[in-house]
């Protein structure tokens, strides 16, 4: 049976390689809705949740209240861990490639990064270090772990700091001068859906602008936004993710729907739609793209809990 599946991998993966162009068109990439996140009293009832993938175990993190809650690849609650006592506030987690949970935790006025082992019991913890004067005023809220190195995002601030896991300092980005805002236009504009493909390229929303914003390594951008309420039309753009290939989906909180753009950031489609139903978004704002397995993860709110839709590429 491993065979079989990994032959049909090896084929998915090799078809997909040598033909890309097939899932470049309007009609070719379709999303699915599947079910909510949920535990065995029924949908778990998060607004505003932040959400991760851990492709590599097919689990998925919900960071939530001060802990963290782990689901399996069927979206059912499989662990809790609750820090609030002993780390403090925990704004974000990440898992690295030996499977250790990192965690973003302030206490006491400091800002750490805790390292846990697989269980989720606190291993070693560190602040963060080095910081230049710029970020004196670092306030980070959200982390995203990539090939040995921590990205943390200080949304309001529109700061990025790029750090080892132990804390230390490497690089970082001020994203406001790159629109040339002031200090009190940084503060009203701010960043949200901060993630890092595995091209080390930041992608973000500069959502009072309306623009979505995909940031190179070395620093160039590319941005994308059209003011509108018709399909492919910013409102309120918030979450933003990629998928395996390269295709661009973000979430938009005042038209209810989670649009796809190619890589180039031509509309494709959307999906979910402002309403009650399960397939249904309110408030859509978080979007996790898992991109072994072709899943979105849409967190909502007005406890409308984690949505999950299935990508498919015919």
């Amino acid at each position: 049976m491993r065979l079989k599946i990994g032959l049909a991998f090896f084929l998915q993966f090799t078809m997909s390689s040598l033909f890309p162009a097939a899932v470049a068109n309007a009609e070719s990439v379709t999303a699915t809705y599947l079910y909510s996140l949920s535990d065995f009293n029924g949908v778990m009832p998060y607004s505003g949740a932040r959400t991760f993938a851990d492709e590599a175990r097919g689990e998925v993190y919900v960071v939530a209240g001060g802990g963290v809650d782990i689901f399996n690849s069927s979206g059912m609650l499989i662990y809790h861990l609750d820090y609030d006592r002993e780390l403090g506030g925990v704004y974000d987690a990440a898992v690295d490639e030996q499977g250790r949970i990192l965690l973003l935790s302030h206490k006491e006025n400091e800002y750490r990064i805790v390292q846990c082992n697989y269980r989720g019991e606190p291993q070693r913890s560190f602040p963060l270090r080095n910081l230049p004067p710029e970020f004196e005023a670092f306030r980070p809220g959200r982390m995203v772990y990539r090939a040995g190195e921590v990205y943390l995002a200080d949304q309001g601030g529109m700061y990025v700091a790029v750090l080892d896991p132990e804390g230390r300092f490497l690089r970082g980005y001020d994203i406001a001068t790159l629109y040339q805002f002031n200090d009190r236009q940084r503060m009203e504009n701010g960043i949200e859906g901060f993630m890092v493909d595995n091209n080390r390229n930041m992608l973000f929303v500069v959502g009072a602008l309306g623009r979505a914003v995909i940031q190179s390594p070395d620093g160039t951008i590319k941005e994308y936004g059209k003011r509108g309420s018709g399909a492919g039309k910013f409102g309120v753009p918030g979450g933003i993710a990629e998928d395996r290939f390269g295709n661009i989906l973000v979430t938009d909180k005042l038209r209810g729907v989670i649009m796809i753009f190619s890589k180039d950031f031509q509309f494709l489609r959307e999906f979910g739609f402002r309403g009650t139903r399960p397939s249904n978004v309110i408030v859509p704002n978080e979007i996790t793209v898992d991109t072994a397995a072709g899943r979105v993860y849409v967190s909502q709110m007005r406890r409308r809990g984690v949505n999950i839709y299935q990508l498919t590429y015919p």
